[in-house]
């Protein structure tokens, strides 16, 4: 009965301690600013919510297309849908890239597994389909350039 186990405790950060600076040696105030990863984790923190203003953005849009039966704004909300996965693809990089440097500094314990969970696996997922998405919204507006009606717009989106 002598077995000792470590015990973690999940922790929440406000949102001004998501913006902190990053340590050289993390945890030594004195060490000096980390640039890249700082930078790293606020974009990983702030893409994502970009990425969902505009997929927001892209929505309306899109329901104006579905209104004005207009080519313009189905090519805007591909756009639109577009950039949404540039951000979520650079907001899984940014994560990617911060965690391996942070693993340079600082080893994980024996009892701690450094897997990525779901949700950075529904991240991963979400961007080719945000590209997939784009593409779609594109090919319909071009290829019913002459013919645009709500119901073709709707089929094919």
């Amino acid at each position: 009965m002598g077995e000792s186990f470590d015990v973690t405790k999940c922790m929440s950060f406000t949102l001004n301690e998501q913006f902190m600076e990053k340590f050289v040696d993390p945890g030594n105030h004195n060490s000096g600013i980390d640039l890249l990863r700082t930078y790293l984790w606020r974009c990983q923190f702030l893409l994502p919510f970009v990425s969902l203003g505009l997929m927001c953005f892209g929505a309306v849009i899109g329901l104006c297309a579905c209104i004005c039966r207009s080519l313009y704004p189905t090519i805007a909300t591909g756009i639109l849908h577009l950039l949404a996965g540039l951000c979520t693809l650079g907001s899984v990089s940014c994560y990617v890239a911060g965690i391996e440097l942070l693993h340079q500094k600082l080893e994980l314990p024996e009892n701690v597994s450094g897997e990525f969970g779901w949700s950075f696996c529904l991240a991963c997922v979400s961007a080719p389909l945000q590209f997939m998405a784009s593409a779609l919204f594109i090919w319909a507006a071009h290829t019913n350039r002459k013919e645009y009606t709500l119901m073709k717009a709707y089929r094919v989106a």
